[in-house]
Formats: structure tokens, sequence, C-alpha cells
């Protein structure tokens, strides 16, 4: 089998502390465990991973190509998928219950990243912005097109707001969205981060570089952007890695910006604190098991891949004080053999699903400034307010179709939080 299994132990291990973390479905109750009882890592299918599309059970099959995830915190989790040039919504409740929803107004789109809404609804990055109703209603919330002269970064309306691209979204507890996105084709170039209020848009963050300045991490501006000092104000560093930057998260504390090389928080104040800030890359070791500690955040890189998208893999854990986030620098397929096998894989229906998926991110947590790999091989990543939720989908073979790839979500299985 390709991926971790064909490493030598160490360098699986180096990763697969992020092989795969999973977790309980409601109602079977807290998992206490060390680093020795989460060998082999443990899963659950959620949606997804049976061989029959008509059966909403556990044999249910999803047909299409992975579109996006969100969860909310009551953990009711939202999927959609793309198949015969349509998106699909499909929703499984904390009950269990589980519904197919056809999205209207709404053409195949892949979203970098989704939030629910408290009222239920969800919104989609996907280089416009969507707002999805519980009823499968779309509707275009922001429209990437041409600015001619206008100043995107100046707008106060949304219907004013033009030539970004939306590649990440997030919703706090009072239900105000942020979104972020990017100037690519239209100066002012970079990346930024705007907060929606009904009809109205506001820069939080990010500026774009004067004439003649650089954008390389000599200059302060950019540096600050992934690693800013105290008191440094959100819309004064300048965010030019329009590769990878975008995923958002937010939580009491403010909304957490993957700005490329790093990750900082946008605080209630305005100004920026560093959270993954490649100070001291060589610092960070190889774990030796599951969620097992390999240095500080602020060491850290966020590593790009080769091709990898904008906006993927941010998210957070309220109850946990727990961020999570991909990183695209290798790529991994989930696995079935070695230490670190996911454990959980029951038929032979998930089995195949993962045997034939996509390569995907490897996924990190950090708490308490420490950082540790978790998860590996996944397509994106969801929380509620206790768990962590993954994507994986299968690899479209030659002459085939969306349609006929397969797409689940699985919970993973946490230490318990001491």
């Amino acid at each position: 089998m390709s991926g971790f299994s064909s490493w030598s132990r160490r360098r699986r291990r180096a990763v697969i502390g992020g092989g795969v973390a999973i977790a309980v479905i409601t109602g079977i109750g807290t998992y206490v465990a060390s680093n020795d009882d989460l060998r082999p890592l443990k899963v659950d299918f959620v949606l997804g991973g049976g061989d029959d599309p008509t059966e909403y059970g556990k044999q249910l099959k999803i047909q299409g190509q992975f579109g996006g995830l969100a969860v909310a915190p009551d953990n009711t989790t939202y999927l959609f998928v793309e198949a015969n040039d349509e998106t699909v919504m499909w929703r499984r409740k904390p009950s269990g219950a589980i519904k197919r929803i056809q999205v209207a107004g709404m053409n195949a789109s892949r979203a970098t990243q989704a939030a629910v809404a408290p009222d239920g609804s969800i919104y989609l990055a996907a280089e416009d912005l969507w707002r999805v109703s519980p009823a499968g209603e779309a509707t275009r919330v922001i429209e990437r097109r041409g600015c001619g002269k206008a100043n995107p970064l100046v707008a106060t309306s949304i219907s004013d707001f033009c030539g970004a691209t939306v590649t990440g979204v997030t919703v706090d507890k009072a239900g105000t969205v942020y979104v972020g996105d990017q100037l690519i084709q239209t100066p002012p170039y970079g990346s930024y981060v705007h907060r929606l209020d009904g009809k109205s848009i506001e820069l939080v963050a990010g500026r774009p570089a004067k004439d003649g300045e650089s954008v390389r991490p000599s200059n302060p501006a950019v540096r600050k952007g992934y690693d800013p000092p105290a008191g440094t104000k959100a819309k004064d560093v300048v965010v030019p890695d329009v590769t990878r930057s975008g995923a958002l998260a937010a939580t009491k504390d403010g909304v957490y910006w993957n700005t490329g090389p790093g990750i900082v928080r946008i605080n209630r104040d305005g100004t920026l604190s560093p959270f993954v800030a490649r100070r001291s890359p060589g610092k960070i070791s190889d774990p030796s098991g599951p969620f097992d500690t390999v240095g500080r955040a602020l060491d850290a890189p966020v590593r790009s891949g080769t091709g990898g998208e904008p906006g993927d893999g941010l998210a957070a854990i309220p109850s946990r004080d727990e961020i999570y986030y991909s990183d695209e620098g290798t790529s991994h397929r989930p696995v079935l053999e070695g230490d670190f096998r996911w454990q959980g894989v029951e038929s032979d229906a998930q089995k195949k699903l993962l045997d034939e998926s996509k390569t995907g991110s490897l996924v990190h947590r950090v708490t308490d400034g420490k950082l540790a790999p978790v998860i590996a091989g996944v397509q994106a990543i969801a929380t509620s307010k206790d768990s962590l939720y993954v994507a994986v989908t299968t690899d479209i073979k030659y002459r085939n179709t969306p349609e006929n790839s397969a797409t689940a979500v699985l919970r993973v299985q946490l230490p318990e939080k001491n």
C-alpha cells in the first residue's frame, strides 16, 4: 500500500502523529487514553463509506467528489458533494437521521472552507461566498467580478465589493460572518479579512503593498503578517502569499487567520498575536506517537504543497481550547497497516474507499502553545463544540467522472483533555 506504510518506522511516526485521530459518535461517552491506547488510531464513519447509494444507514454510499464540510456546535454535520454538475448537501443530525438535499441556485462548486451560522444556514467559501439555507436554497452573498477603477478595500457595501476570491469563512458565536479573501488579478494584490454585517462589509486585516514596497519577509510589514510583535495592528500587515492563505476560525478570543507561512489571531481590539510563527523550524522534532508534542507552535512553519488549494483547514474546538490546521507540505493517504493504522474501518466498502482515496493534508493540533500532528490524508477538517471531523474522497480515475467517486465523513477520537 502506498502512503505511510512504505516509510520507515520513524518517518511514519513523524507524520502520523498526524496519522488519524478519531472520535466517538454522540452518546458513546468520553474516551480516556494515553498515547499507547490510541494505537491503532480509531475512526467512526459518520456519513458515507458504504456500498449502497439508496440506503441511509451504515451501508450508505455518497457518490460525488468532495465539495465542502461544515459541522454545527451540536454535531449536526453537512457534507457537500459535486455530481452531475450539481451540488448536493448531505445532513446528519445528532440523532443519526440522514437527509440528502439538492442545492438549488448553485452550480457544482468546491468550497475551500465552510461554516454553520447560528440560524442553521451554511456559508461556503468557493471563490464566491454562498449562503445555503437548511432547506438547500443557495444565495450568492459575494460575487467575484471585475472592479474597473474601484478599490474593493474601501468598499462599505457588499454590492460594491469586487475583484476578490473568497477562500475562507467563519462565523462566530454571535453570528458575525468573517471572510478571508484574496485580490489576485486586480490591485491591490494580497490576502485580507473582511467582516460582514447585513449588507455592509468592513476590512478587518491586511493592507496592500505600497508602490515599490518589497513583499519579501525582509519587509517588517510582511514578517509581522505571520509573527507580529505585541500591538501590531491587523490592518498594517502585508500578506502577499495568496497560494495558501485565507482560512479562518473564530473563537471567543478573536479570529484566527492563516496568512501563508504562519497563523495569527486577530484580537478583539484590532491587533494581532502570533500563533504559528516559523521562528525556529529546526526545533520541531519528530513525534513518537499520536498527539505527541513536537515543539512550540511559534517555532513551526505552515508548509504549502505543490498546487495545493488555498484556504484549506483551520478550525477550533472551543471546549478544549484547541486549534487545528492543515499542512500541505507533503501529501498522504489514509493507511490501514502499520503502527498508526486506522481502526474502526469495518466493511469492505470502507476499506475500498480509503484504499482509493485521494492524497490529503497533514493536520496539526495546537493547544497551550504546543504543536502535535494528529491526522493525515484528509481533504478537509471541521469541528463542533467538542469534536474533530474529517472528509475523504476517492480519486477520479481515467475516464471516470466525479459522480462515480465516493466521499465520506469521519469523526476523530480525541484523547481526554487534561
